[in-house]
């Protein structure tokens, strides 16, 4: 009998590990819907994640132009999305803010909050917003809720702290695509942070982010080993 011929492009996941793609998976949490989606798949609304990285950006992303970002690599352990593989995503408005404040109020009590899961939860708010013919209508949108429960196995943590142990994994973790319109804000004063907000907000841009004078261009690019 033959022994069945094997090939390797793309390797497997060794037992108990982490995948970290060659090419960023954007998990989008569909605002409209209340719904992650990968591309046009659509993932259900419910989520458990271990969070390996947290940068801050401002610019524009989709239909959303000049604001301020979260960007959050994590993996998920809970819900539909795929599992041991890391993922980025981004939230803005109500999502950053109560996210936010959750990790203010983990880190207050003494505890990493990265060593805990998150679970985000869609909630439906109503408003109003003008049609392309500038009728007012009410809308329904959702944002996410932040909640943080204390881990009783580690063995994710221990995964994950391999994989950031890895530089060739860490230089994975960049999404030039997601950001192409935005500017870390990791490594910049407040001051200069509000000037460069300011600049953009006051007036019209297009292409990509321009810095006010006398912040360095390489600030423009992904922090590979920020963790927030």
């Amino acid at each position: 009998m033959s022994k069945k011929a094997t090939i390797s492009v793309f390797g497997t996941k060794p037992e108990n590990a982490i995948v970290v793609p060659e090419l960023p998976i954007s998990a989008k949490n569909n605002c409209q819907a209340g719904k992650w989606t990968i591309g046009d798949e659509e993932y259900g609304s419910k989520l458990a994640m271990t969070i390996l990285k947290f940068s801050k950006f401002f610019g524009s992303l989709g239909q959303t132009k000049n604001t301020l970002w979260g960007q959050i690599w994590f993996v998920a352990e809970g819900g539909e999305l795929p599992h041991d593989v890391v993922m980025v995503t981004y939230v803005k408005g109500r999502s950053l803010s109560d996210f936010n404040r959750l990790v203010a109020s983990v880190q207050a009590r003494g505890i990493e909050p990265a060593e805990g899961v998150f679970v985000p939860d869609f909630i439906k708010h109503s408003g109003q917003k003008p049609d392309e013919n500038g009728v007012i209508k009410p809308i329904n949108y959702y944002s996410l809720k932040w909640d943080w429960i204390e881990r009783s196995d580690w063995e994710m943590v221990e995964q994950a702290a391999i994989v950031l142990s890895d530089p060739q994994n860490l230089s994975r973790m960049i999404d030039l695509e997601g950001t192409r319109e935005m500017v870390c804000l990791d490594n910049l004063p407040p001051a200069e942070i509000a000037c460069l907000m300011a600049a953009h907000l006051e007036g019209p841009t297009s292409g990509e982010m321009a810095l006010p004078a006398g912040v360095p261009n390489d600030l423009m690019r992904e922090p590979a080993l920020a963790n927030g």
